[in-house]
């Protein structure tokens, strides 16, 4: 019923932020997205600070909030704006304007970002400066600023703009850090192409490591002077440092993108983990009858495949659930281009990255795993995985040969909460 409530609510409060920019009415629409930003979204300890961080809100960037937050009683106070926000508003200035649509979920794509009007892109910026003119009046006398989590959302840049026009400060908090050195190079001539304008709204950035850095600084040379590698402050959710012994029984199945790390040229075109993917399946499958193991498979809730049609009953699969919970429940782990997997080191568990590829050139595809873990033949790793099962084993494992993997795509953790206050702050 809560639910049903809220989406009422929020499809009444979109319905009247387009009708703000149908009547340009700036004033009303900074009054109505002052009323609707949520406080304390996560948090139970209140802050009072005299500086505000609007979130651009996205599930992905809540846990790195609430690390910084509970790290010290020198954060800002954090706000969330609803990201659907931006996009009604988009949706207002673009060649499309409806009175008839879905005001929960305006149907707005970045082809419509593109193919705006030089017009029409002048007044959603316009619009934009005089609703943050109003929103820095009706919040008297703190001082905000915006934080976003990645550089091309296009439904963000005309609230960039009208920062910019007002001197409100919009930092880049970049959450996607792990990805190859080639898919790097490659995001840097393609999105950072298309997107190269937004940077000049950031006033600053933020990195988890030196390889988004240097792809930035690729895109665009003026940002050298923005940049800090802070690194991820969920680094710190795995890192366990209490010991404890128990009997090897769960096996963690963390299902991959059957392209990841794959660049996107046409000559990839027939290249992807298919082979290496239901090698794993078969392994699970035979090893399902040994009363030994459990065994679980967590795969993304936007992940379609058919693993409920190749498994045994004996394997339990979920869709839904942060693979934080799962690593901590599991003794071995098998994942291959993933941030879990690399958590997962951190964690201290055994990780076994799967390469059953008949094409060994595919191997400079996977991230930066030590060689150890890298499986190469199916009979290895089912025996290997037998030979553990059973085992008493002290946790967690000492990560020392994969602090190089870690560091890569995690950065230097150390102090992280203060680096981005610190980030935050100024």
């Amino acid at each position: 019923m809560k639910k049903i409530i809220n989406n009422i609510l929020g499809y009444i409060g979109h319905l009247l932020i387009y009708f703000c920019c149908y009547i340009n009415s700036p004033f009303f629409c900074a009054y109505l997205i002052k009323i609707s930003i949520l406080r304390d979204k996560f948090f139970q300890k209140k802050i009072k600070s005299k500086k505000i961080i609007i979130v651009l809100d996205r599930a992905i960037g809540h846990r790195d909030i609430e690390i910084i937050k509970d790290s010290s009683k020198n954060t800002p106070e954090f706000m969330f704006l609803r990201r659907s926000i931006t996009k009604i508003i988009l949706l207002y200035f673009s060649y499309q304007k409806k009175i008839f649509l879905n005001y929960l979920d305006p149907p707005i794509y970045e082809k419509d970002y593109f193919t705006q009007s030089k017009d029409d892109r002048n007044k959603h910026e316009i619009f934009w400066e005089g609703v943050i003119y109003n929103l820095k009046k009706l919040f008297k006398d703190k001082s905000i600023n915006f934080v976003t989590f990645n550089y091309t959302y296009f439904a963000e840049i005309g609230l960039y703009a009208g920062c910019k026009k007002n001197n409100v400060p919009v930092k880049l908090w970049h959450k996607e850090g792990i990805k190859t050195d080639v898919e790097a190079d490659i995001e840097a001539k393609t999105w950072g192409v298309k997107f190269k304008h937004v940077f000049k709204y950031f006033s600053k950035i933020s990195t988890y490591n030196n390889l988004v850095k240097k792809m930035f600084i690729q895109i665009d040379k003026s940002n050298k002077k923005k940049i800090t590698v802070i690194g991820s402050p969920r680094v710190n959710d795995y890192i366990n440092k209490k010991k404890y012994i128990r009997k090897i029984k769960t096996l963690l199945f963390l299902s991959f993108d059957n392209k990841r790390g794959i660049p996107n040229y046409k000559k990839n075109k027939n290249l992807n983990w298919s082979f290496s993917h239901k090698k794993v399946i078969k392994i699970l499958n035979e090893l399902s009858h040994n009363q030994n193991i459990k065994i679980i498979i967590k795969r993304k809730s936007n992940f379609k495949d058919e693993i409920h049609n190749q498994i045994t009953r004996n394997i339990e699969i979920y869709s839904h659930g942060t693979a934080k919970d799962f690593v901590n429940r599991a003794d071995i782990i098998i994942g291959q281009n993933s941030a879990s997997t690399i958590e997962a080191l951190i964690n201290g568990k055994y990780v076994m990255v799967p390469f059953f590829e008949k094409n060994p050139k595919m191997k400079k595809f996977l991230y930066n795993f030590h060689k150890d873990i890298v499986f190469t033949s199916e009979k290895k790793m089912k025996e290997n995985i037998l030979m553990l099962l059973n085992k008493k084993i002290q946790f967690p494992l000492n990560n020392k040969k994969h602090e190089n993997t870690i560091k890569y795509y995690l950065g230097n953790t150390k102090k992280v909460s203060e680096k981005y206050i610190s980030f935050l702050n100024t």
